[in-house]
C-alpha cells in the first residue's frame, strides 16, 4: 500500500480527511496516509483551525472538537484574548468550539517596585485552588539533570493599550489540561511576579470559600481584545491539500509527474521555494462569520489550470498547470457544520462560477503577489455570550 502523500510503501495506513475535520470535512473524501504524513499535516491543520484568521470561523461553526475527551482539544490558541474586567484588570478568555466563551482562572499580583503588593484571584474557588495545587505539586518535583523543576510557558506579547494600563498586573493562568501560562509586560516584571507567587505557594495560603465581593458578570456583547500569531504558509498548504486532493479524487486524473511531485512535497511542508503554487486573497481585519459552505472550483472558465477555494469566504488559488485543465468546471461543496461534502448541482455550480469572477482572482492569472513571511493580526471580537466570571 502506498501513502497518498509521500508515495512510500507502508504496512499500515489510515484515512486522512482531504478537508480537515476541524473545518467541517467528512469521510466522503479521504485518502490513505502514513503516520509521518498525518503528523505533518496535523500540525498545519492545527495552525489553521486554532491559530489563524480562519480559526474564529472554525470555532463559531457548530463542529465538535476533533478529540472531545481531551481537555486541550477544540480551543482557540491566540497570543492573547483579554477582556476588561468590571472588578479591575483584564480577564483571560477562552473560546471553544461552538462559540463557547469562558473565563480562565488566574492569580494576578501588582509587583511595582516601591509600591505595596496587591493581589487578585479570578475564577471559581475550585479552579483557583486547582491552579495553586498544580503549581505547588510542580515545586515538589525532583530537579532533573538540567537542574530545572518544570517548564511554564511565558508570554510577553501584549497590546500597547494593555501594557500601558496600570490596571494590568502580571499573572499566572490555568489553561485547559492543567497547563500553566505566565503573562507579563517584560522579563523583569515576570521574574518579580514569580518570586512573589512562589513565596505565596510555599506559604500556608488557601483560597477562601467565598469571595469578599459578589461574582461579577461580563455580559454578552462585551468587546474582547484578541491577537493571533500564525504562519500563513500553513493556510496555503492546507488550501493546496484541499485543491489537489479533491482534483485527484473527483476527476481520477493525475498531474504531470514533476508538478505532481512538487504539489505533494509542498503540501507536506518539504518545499522551500518562493515559487509557491498557492495564492491567498487579502483577508480583511474585520471578520464577519458566515454559514455559507466551503466551495472548491476545479478549472473555472476564466482560469482553467487552477482551483479556486473558498473557506468561510476567504479565497485561495491553487495552480495545477496544464494537466489540471478540465473540459468543464466542477464545483465541490462542503458544509461548515460537518454534515457532508458533495459535488454541486448545475444551479449551485452556476452561482459559484459567477461569484468566482469577482475579487482578486477574477482575471486570468498572470503574476502571484508576494506572500508575507508571517502574519500578526490584532483586533476586537464581540462574543455573543459569555458565562459569569
Amino acid at each position: 500500500m502506498l501513502c497518498f502523500w509521500c508515495q512510500t510503501e507502508c504496512e499500515s495506513l489510515t484515512d486522512d480527511h482531504i478537508i480537515p475535520y476541524s473545518l467541517g470535512g467528512t469521510a466522503e473524501y479521504t485518502v490513505k496516509a502514513c503516520s509521518p504524513c498525518q503528523n505533518q499535516l496535523s500540525k498545519a491543520e492545527l495552525e489553521v483551525s486554532r491559530k489563524s484568521m480562519l480559526a474564529i470561523h472554525a470555532l463559531v461553526a457548530p463542529v465538535a472538537p476533533r478529540h472531545p475527551d481531551r481537555p486541550t482539544s477544540g480551543h482557540l490558541r491566540p497570543s492573547f484574548f483579554l477582556v476588561k474586567h468590571p472588578d479591575g484588570g483584564y480577564g483571560e478568555t477562552l473560546l471553544s468550539a461552538g462559540e463557547r466563551v469562558s473565563l480562565l482562572p488566574y492569580f494576578e499580583i501588582k509587583v511595582v517596585p516601591g509600591e505595596p503588593l496587591e493581589g487578585r484571584v479570578r475564577g471559581t474557588t475550585e479552579d483557583a485552588r486547582r491552579l495553586l495545587a498544580v503549581f505547588r505539586n510542580a515545586l515538589k518535583k525532583t530537579p532533573g539533570p538540567d537542574r530545572f523543576l518544570f517548564q511554564i510557558t511565558a508570554n510577553l506579547d501584549l497590546d500597547g493599550s494593555v501594557s500601558s494600563d496600570v490596571e494590568f498586573w502580571p499573572r499566572i493562568v490555568l489553561l485547559p489540561g492543567d497547563r500553566l501560562l505566565l503573562r507579563a509586560r517584560s522579563p523583569e516584571e515576570l521574574m518579580r511576579f514569580m518570586q512573589v507567587f512562589t513565596e505565596l505557594a510555599n506559604s500556608d495560603y488557601s483560597v477562601p470559600e467565598k469571595w469578599s465581593k459578589p461574582e461579577i458578570e461580563i455580559k454578552g456583547g462585551t468587546p474582547h481584545l484578541i491577537a493571533l500569531r500564525f504562519d500563513p504558509r500553513a493556510e496555503r498548504r492546507i488550501a493546496a491539500k484541499i485543491g489537489y486532493g479533491l482534483f485527484r479524487i473527483v476527476t481520477g486524473r493525475s498531474l504531470e509527474a514533476e508538478r505532481d511531485s512538487m504539489m505533494r512535497r509542498y503540501i507536506l511542508g518539504l518545499m522551500d521555494s518562493k515559487d509557491e503554487p498557492v495564492s491567498i486573497e487579502p483577508i480583511p481585519l474585520n471578520i464577519t462569520t458566515s454559514d455559507k459552505p466551503h466551495s472548491v472550483t476545479l478549472s473555472p472558465a476564466h482560469d482553467r489550470q487552477a482551483i479556486l477555494i473558498s473557506l468561510y469566504g476567504h479565497r485561495f488559488r491553487v495552480e495545477l498547470g496544464p494537466a489540471g485543465e478540465l473540459p468543464n468546471p466542477v464545483v465541490v461543496l462542503c458544509q461548515i457544520d460537518g454534515s457532508g461534502i458533495r459535488v454541486a448541482n448545475p444551479d449551485e455550480t452556476a452561482k459559484i462560477l459567477e461569484d468566482s469572477t469577482a475579487g482578486a482572482f477574477s482575471q486570468p492569472w498572470k503574476q502571484r503577489p508576494e506572500a508575507p513571511p508571517g502574519i500578526s493580526a490584532t483586533g476586537q471580537v464581540v462574543p455573543s455570550s459569555i458565562p459569569n466570571a
